[in-house]
């Protein structure tokens, strides 16, 4: 019987070993294989309930699909609780045609739709992956983050394991992204506000966090876009709109000098007319004839001097 203890100290009372009380054969069925033939680290979901145990889901592969034990290596609940379920020293199943290459990992949960692991879990498989890629001599091709691979994307295989989010949670726990790292929807909040001085919508910030792009990717997407650059130019188009606002005031005030000094023509000719002498349309045989009244005194001194009766 093979038989390879661990001890992961980052891990400390969250990692469970199960191989001696979990249904099945966890130390000599599928077949053993040496450890220096193990070239990934391949990471899974059980495509069913986040609350299912280790015990049904290795009664699941013992009863439906006739296998001799669980078929990966370990499990991670949705708590972060790590479970040894199979030995490392064997094969097992969960990759076909490659089992004696990979160490099998699976998130319990369903991560289709939008849906991804939680942060404790992300926290750790960070852990359980870094602790074979950097503090496990025995598996000698695992020594980087290149050989953590989803399911789907290890060779000859026609799966969506573990999800169509892989990409994007693979980069949270690769970058330590679970709980006890800055989280990765935060982060891409924060760019957001900087980088394009407004709140994410709901569509980007889901875009982005279950992406495959990096934050310095990110980062630079925003920097690259549209709406970027529509930003940056804003401040000179003010500049411009404001310089043109200056120039209407001015003339503006142009235009109201012009006025004042119309009004007060204006002003000044109605006062001139008021000192011109009145005339009026009165007919000329109203008005004192000068001749006329001389001629009625000439002919009042004659009656007054050939009166009849007066003797000469």
């Amino acid at each position: 019987m093979a038989k390879i203890d661990l001890t992961i100290p980052s891990l400390g009372n969250k990692f469970i070993d199960l191989r001696d009380t979990i249904p099945g054969d966890s130390y000599n069925w599928s077949w053993v294989r040496s450890l220096s033939g193990v070239n990934y680290l391949a990471i899974h979901h059980t495509a069913g309930p986040d609350t299912q145990t280790p015990e049904q889901i290795a009664n699941y592969h013992i009863n439906s699909n006739g296998w001799g034990g669980i078929g990966y290596h370990f499990l991670i609940a949705k708590d972060g609780t790590v479970y040894y379920v199979g030995d490392i020293s064997t094969a097992r199943a969960n990759v076909a045609n490659l089992n004696d290459a990979v160490i099998g990992i699976c998130l319990t949960g369903n991560f289709t739709s939008g849906r991804v692991p939680t942060d404790e879990q992300l926290d750790s498989a960070h852990k359980l992956c870094d602790f074979f890629i950097n503090n496990y001599p025995d598996l000698s091709n695992v020594k980087s983050w290149d050989v953590v691979l989803g399911h789907k994307e290890l060779p000859g295989q026609s799966t969506t394991c573990p999800g169509d989010n892989w990409p994007g949670w693979r980069v949270r726990f690769v970058e330590g992204s679970g709980s006890s790292a800055p989280d990765r929807g935060a982060q891409i909040s924060e760019l957001y506000r900087e980088v394009l001085g407004r709140d994410p919508d709901m569509g980007g910030l889901h875009s982005y966090t279950n992406g495959s792009m990096s934050i310095d990717q990110i980062m630079y997407s925003m920097v690259e876009s549209e709406e970027h650059k529509q930003l940056v130019r804003a401040p000179s188009q003010v500049d411009s709109l404001q310089t043109t606002l200056a120039s209407v005031n001015q003339q503006v005030i142009i235009l109201q000098e012009t006025l004042q000094e119309r009004e007060k023509e204006i002003a000044d000719l109605k006062s001139r007319t008021n000192h011109l002498p009145v005339t009026t349309d009165e007919p000329s045989s109203s008005k004192s004839d000068p001749t006329l009244t001389i001629f009625q005194a000439l002919f009042n001194l004659y009656k007054f001097v050939f009166m009849p009766g007066k003797v000469s």
